[in-house]
Order: structure tokens, then C-alpha cells, then sequence
């Protein structure tokens, strides 16, 4: 069986007008599916010129999938955006399962008050950020390079 293709649209203000949907800001899901589309469009974006695939991952046990997946030639770093009040990341979530076996696993989450390093199944564990603090530091790094050099 083959896996539904994940399709990011690189502008919300597009989609937005191509759906004809002005309830963005009322209504969660969406909102979530928008943040998650802007920390995809952000990875990409500081990633394009290395020697990394930037794409997203479903399968393993649970048959569940990781949001965005970036692959170097020395490992993965899996990132899940769960952007709503409760973003409990459990054993049947994929990013919990593989997060050992990754470079570093990262959870983007909501709530400013939900950051810090959450156990996985083995010693790694998943590192939990606010989003604003994610898209922050990684339009900071953009800007400014990775080690802050440019």
C-alpha cells in the first residue's frame, strides 16, 4: 500500500485564499496545520544549500508518521509539531519510537510553558520547544548562520 504524499504549501495567505477559508485564527486544527507548514517552509529553507533531504517519514510499528524529517549523510533529525493545548507525545507516536536511533528528535508544541527534554523509549530523549521559540531561533540562525559567523 502506498502512503498518502504530504503537500506543504509554502504561503498560508495562498492557501487561505485558495480554500476560501478566513477561520484560520478560530479554528485549532487548522492553525496547527498552518504553524506546521511554517516550521516545514523554515527547516527547508536552512537546509536547501546543504547536503540534506529535507521530507517527512510514516511507517514503523505504530504506522504513524514524523512531520519533518531532515537527512544527513551522518543521521536524521525528526521534528513533530503539535501545536494544540495538549501535545503529549506517548509510545504509539513514531517520533517516540525512532527517536533513539535519530541525531536529535524535537517536538514543537503550543504553550510557552511546555519546553525541556522528554523521556523517549531509549537514553536520547525528545526535546520540546514552544514554536514561537523554534521559528524564532531558527530565523535567528538563518539570518545570522549556524555558529553565528555570517
Amino acid at each position: 500500500m502506498k502512503a498518502k504524499c504530504k503537500i506543504y504549501i509554502a504561503d498560508a495567505a495562498i492557501r487561505n485564499a485558495v480554500l476560501m477559508d478566513d477561520n484560520l485564527l478560530i479554528d485549532p486544527e487548522q492553525l496547527g496545520i498552518t504553524v506546521e507548514t511554517a516550521v516545514y517552509k523554515h527547516i527547508a529553507a536552512f537546509y536547501y544549500q546543504g547536503n540534506t533531504k529535507v521530507g517527512y517519514y510514516r511507517g514503523g510499528k505504530t504506522g504513524n508518521e514524523i512531520d519533518i524529517v531532515v537527512e544527513f549523510p551522518t543521521g536524521e533529525i525528526l521534528i513533530e509539531v503539535k501545536y494544540r493545548e495538549n501535545a503529549s507525545i506517548g509510545e504509539k507516536d513514531a517520533i517516540y519510537e525512532l527517536a533513539d536511533e535519530a541525531a536529535s528528535a524535537i517536538v514543537v508544541t503550543k504553550r510557552e510553558d511546555d519546553y525541556g527534554v522528554q523521556r523517549s523509549m531509549g537514553e536520547k530523549g525528545l526535546l520540546r520547544i514552544p514554536a514561537f521559540a523554534f521559528l524564532y531561533l531558527l530565523g535567528n540562525a538563518e539570518k545570522h548562520g549556524y555558529r553565528g559567523t555570517k
